[in-house]
């Protein structure tokens, strides 16, 4: 999935890969929550690791626009230890409703797409705009930590979906 170069196609493509997710779980019903995925996770579970990114890079942005540097990619993590991250989120949402995993999946989206929107192009697309940026323009931090999850997750329910065989998911 290659890295928005423009306000719009960030935009299209979180509208896209967003929708094209919802629709997925939405015509699978509620029966794929505890569907096994990926990771010896749930699909609840996935969805909840998606979200906290969602919220997370959303959270990166507000902290660089009121001029602090937030810890990335969260307090007691590093970088390479992503995979132990996604596991903590993931144990940590077992006890979570599935209402309330899709309904903070959406949020993240929205809050997603609002800072797209509320970014001005030197944040959105400049590389060093914000310095815990580094390297990379805010377009590939949201790209990444949005509409690569969206993608991503779609690609896992799906795969579970075909396991499990449609039919028994969707009762």
């Amino acid at each position: 999935m290659p890295i928005p170069k423009t306000r719009e196609e960030l935009a299209d493509l979180l509208a896209d890969t967003y929708a094209r997710l919802a629709a997925e779980l939405d015509s699978a019903g509620s029966g794929v929550a505890l569907l096994p995925c990926v990771d010896d996770w749930t699909v609840k579970e996935l969805l909840a690791v998606r979200a906290w990114w969602s919220e997370a890079v959303v959270g990166w942005i507000e902290a660089g626009r009121r001029g602090e540097r937030p810890v990335t990619p969260a307090p007691g993590f590093g970088w390479s230890e992503t995979p132990r991250l996604n596991r903590e989120i993931a144990r940590a949402s077992r006890d979570e409703p599935w209402a309330s995993v899709r309904g903070r999946l959406e949020a993240g989206y929205r809050r997603a797409v609002a800072t797209v929107r509320a970014l001005d192009d030197e944040e959105l697309l400049a590389v060093g705009a914000f310095p815990w940026a580094g390297r990379w323009p805010l377009a590939r931090w949201l790209s990444i930590n949005t509409a690569r999850q969206y993608t991503t997750a779609r690609t896992f329910v799906r795969r579970a979906l075909r396991a499990a065989g449609a039919t028994e998911a969707r009762r």
